[in-house]
């Protein structure tokens, strides 16, 4: 497990965080949970927060790669949400300027 793993597996963890609380694609099924929660529920507070989202999605990643963190479908998978993630960071920048 080195330090570029563990880095990939951070950026991974920011990506998969955001596809649950704001991308399009998983939009649907987001308000479709939203949906059948009450006004004000904490659920729906806790599945739109990307600080809370990102401390579940951040345990399940940080549990892969203390498990698989050598193995090339980990560093592959990884390394795909962190190229991801950082050229949306990126194309966000541009954007504003």
């Amino acid at each position: 497990m080195t330090a570029l793993t563990l880095l990939l597996a951070a950026l991974a963890t920011a990506r998969l965080t955001r596809l649950v609380t704001r991308d399009r694609i998983t939009q649907a099924p987001r308000e479709w949970t939203l949906s059948r929660l009450p006004d004000g529920h904490l659920l729906a507070y806790l599945l739109m927060c990307d600080w809370c989202v990102s401390v579940y999605v951040g345990a399940a990643t940080a549990t892969a790669w203390w498990a698989w963190g050598d193995h090339r479908a980990f560093v592959a998978a990884a390394a795909a949400l962190a190229f991801s993630h950082t050229t949306g960071w990126l194309a966000a920048r541009e954007e504003s300027s």
